[in-house]
């Protein structure tokens, strides 16, 4: 097997970047900053690590344009206006070749003969196939998946190991869903009767997503009480999220790992739902916000707001709120001061 190398001079040719020092710095590898080895290039992506690239063994560093840092003998920076960006770039050169899947149809899926399956596409062992389903060309399904009646999925798709796609959903083209998500299971739809028992209340919508979405691991993507749940094109969603029935959610939203959506909240276009935040039902968020982590929101935000702490608050809020207690204490001080120049 050929190792795969790449010269400084040929780094700053693939990423556009600006070639400081050894122009001839060979690297085989990507690492980051503290376990990089001689062959390996690195990048600095914040500068409060900027100590790290200094005490790093790499060859080559991509760096930001403010880079201040000492330049060793021997080394090469390439100067970046996006040194993460460019880092990916020379990350998938050395990656491994992506898998690719046969088309076909393993003999132990089981596909019912009224669906309707695409030109190559692929099949894995113990898939299932509903009655109905229709699944667009170069779609691959990884095995133990079920996809139920009625349920339509679009071109190009990736759909890993043990995803569960409930009947009558919509999966739009180049959806990536990861393994262990289950999309379209019941909303937590329960009423008390006259009696004191709980009764289930239907949950007869389906669940709609749109084009270039990527699902992350054991999301759970409820159907709609009635109409859709809806995620918008090009929407991230992280591992362990919870979307519950009736949200929706704009195009190029992501939503970060452990945070949860409540029941027919509606999340604008490009909003970030940092991890473990939660948003409550019937409230809109609006386009261009940003959730901090942990965050509990409890009512509508308008467009372009910073969200942070439970409940949820503005960042000026926050901030005004978390500093009182020090400018208590000075304004304290200022006080016992005032009261020793009265006594005197």
């Amino acid at each position: 097997m050929t190792t795969k190398q790449l010269t400084a001079k040929e780094i700053a040719g693939v990423t556009g970047g600006e070639l400081k020092g050894n122009p001839d710095a060979v690297v085989t590898g990507v690492a980051a900053l503290k376990d990089a080895v001689a062959s390996d290039i690195s990048f600095l992506g914040n500068r409060k690590y900027q100590q790290q690239v200094d005490e790093s063994l790499a060859n080559v560093f991509i760096v930001p344009q403010d880079f201040d840092g000492e330049e060793k003998p021997g080394k090469a920076y390439i100067i970046s206006k996006c040194p993460d960006m460019d880092f990916t770039k020379i990350v998938m050169f050395f990656a491994p070749e992506p898998i690719k899947y046969a088309p076909g149809i393993h003999p132990t899926a089981v596909v019912a003969p009224t669906a309707k399956i695409g030109q190559n596409v692929h099949l894995g062992p113990h898939v299932v196939i509903d009655d109905g389903v229709e699944i667009g060309d170069n779609t691959v399904i990884l095995p133990g998946c079920w996809i139920g009646s009625f349920t339509r999925i679009g071109k190009n798709g990736l759909i890993y190991g043990n995803v569960s796609i409930r009947e009558r959903c919509v999966i739009g083209d180049r959806v990536v869903i990861h393994s262990g998500t289950t999309i379209g299971s019941d909303g937590f739809g329960f009423a008390p009767d006259p009696r004191g028992a709980i009764i289930k209340i239907p949950q007869v919508g389906i669940v709609e997503i749109g084009n270039d979405v990527e699902i992350g691991a054991n999301v759970t993507i409820d159907r709609a009480r009635f109409g859709k749940t809806q995620l918008g094109n090009f929407v991230k969603v992280d591992n362990l999220v919870q979307i519950a029935h009736n949200v929706k959610v704009g195009d190029c939203s992501m939503l970060i790992s452990q945070s949860g959506i409540a029941g027919s909240a509606e999340i604008g276009r490009g909003v970030i739902v940092a991890a473990q935040a939660g948003i409550n039902g019937h409230i809109s968020i609006g386009d261009g916000s940003k959730i901090a982590g942990t965050s509990g929101v409890a009512k509508s935000l308008p467009p372009g707001s910073i969200a942070v702490g439970t409940p949820a608050e503005t960042q000026r809020e926050f901030m005004a709120r978390y500093t009182l207690p020090k400018k208590v204490e000075k304004l304290e001080a200022k006080i016992k001061a005032l009261e020793a120049e009265l006594k005197k």
